[in-house]
């Protein structure tokens, strides 16, 4: 028994290396197919649909990556500030957001609805 288990095992990863030397071919990058072999080892395709968009993402996220490696150290650090100054605004927005989501909650749930409104505005005034 212990020599099937070695040959399949042998046979599983002359499969593996097989497999990567054709996705090689078709010019798969490497870390999309260790992503894959990852999403496969932790039980399979689950999503049904979102593989193609996590794939076009990842390879977004590297080319981003490459054109930043190529980049002189000062445009570098240039672009990693803007970044984070971007990043930073983003969360002090949806900050802001969350709390006027609070605020609008809190006053609708307070204020019970009125039927008219009672006309002594500033339209009310010039009318007069």
């Amino acid at each position: 028994e212990g020599e099937e288990d070695e040959e399949e095992e042998e046979d599983e990863d002359a499969a593996a290396f097989a497999a990567e030397v054709r996705a090689e071919a078709e010019g798969v990058p490497y870390s999309e197919l260790k992503a894959a072999k990852r999403r496969a080892a932790a039980g399979g395709g689950g999503g049904g649909g979102g593989g193609a968009e996590e794939a076009a993402a990842a390879r977004a996220a590297e080319e981003k990556e490459l054109a930043k490696m190529m980049m002189s150290r000062k445009k570098r650090r240039l672009y990693d500030r803007m970044q984070h100054g971007i990043q930073k605004k983003a969360v002090a927005a949806d900050a802001l957001r969350a709390k006027r989501a609070s605020l609008e909650a809190a006053a609708a749930s307070a204020k019970p609805p009125s039927g008219k409104a009672k006309g002594g505005g500033k339209s009310a005034r010039r009318k007069a």
